[in-house]
């Protein structure tokens, strides 16, 4: 039996022990697909370039690297996923289980997030020793990756192959990323406090620098709130596109 074929949830213990086994499928689908191996060498790459770079540039360049990072795995390597998975009838076979939308976004959500702290970590670590502040980088790459993979997810089901994936990238992250102008030095930061990365950022510095107790309030309620719409967003649109029950989203 595999998470594809767990009974429907029957109650709240029910419905995690489904949601367990569904994330446990999908760790194993990214061992298989070399998921996980391209994300242990991306991390080993970023750390031995913070390790080169002068000191004084390292926490800039450190709170870049971290950003990036959830961002990729969790847009990138969803789509990449979920297209494996449709290359192996996979993904069709959701449609046709009790595998429920929620339970199958929530497991990409959690699988691949579980993968991005350990990453994130693993680079902080490398670059800082244990000289940064753990919590507001965590509440970071959890709440960023798991926004990220929700938008992924309403993102590659609306293609059909890698290409037209990687085309329709910059439309979903290109505006995402306006956050990195101000945070570079280019024109203000006051008017990307609406976009959800600006909150990632000033999570992550943070981590490694006094900032402001509002900017906490602020950045982890922007992000909970991005995180719930887009969550919804990808469970309609996996509904409407893959199942084809509800009206496209």
């Amino acid at each position: 039996m595999t998470a594809l074929d767990t009974p429907v949830p029957r109650g709240s213990r029910d419905t995690l022990r489904t949601l367990a086994r569904a994330v446990v499928w999908d760790l194993r689908l990214q061992l298989r697909y070399q998921i996980v191996t391209v994300a242990v060498l991306v991390t080993a790459a970023y750390g031995i370039g913070l390790r080169l770079i002068p000191e004084q540039w390292r926490g800039d360049v450190t709170v870049l690297l971290v950003l990036s990072d959830p961002t990729m795995i969790g847009f990138l390597f969803v789509g990449a996923l979920m297209l494996f998975e449709r290359g192996a009838g996979t993904l069709h076979a959701v449609a046709v289980t009790p595998l429920t939308p929620a339970l199958y976004v929530g497991a990409k959500a959690l699988s691949l997030t579980s993968v991005s702290v350990v990453c994130a970590l693993t680079m902080t670590v490398t670059a800082h020793g244990t000289g940064f502040r753990p919590v507001p980088l965590l509440t970071a790459v959890v709440l960023t990756s798991a926004l990220f993979v929700c938008v992924g997810v309403a993102a590659v089901v609306r293609v059909r192959s890698l290409n037209e994936y990687l085309l329709i990238v910059p439309v979903f992250l290109v505006p995402l990323y306006l956050p990195l102008l101000g945070f570079l030095g280019i024109g203000g930061r006051a008017a990307y406090h609406v976009l959800p990365t600006q909150a990632s950022l000033l999570l992550i510095e943070r981590s490694l620098a006094p900032r402001p107790l509002w900017e906490v309030f602020y950045a982890v309620g922007l992000l909970a709130v991005a995180g719930a719409a887009a969550f919804v967003w990808a469970v309609r649109s996996f509904d409407a596109r893959v199942r084809g029950r509800v009206r496209a989203a």
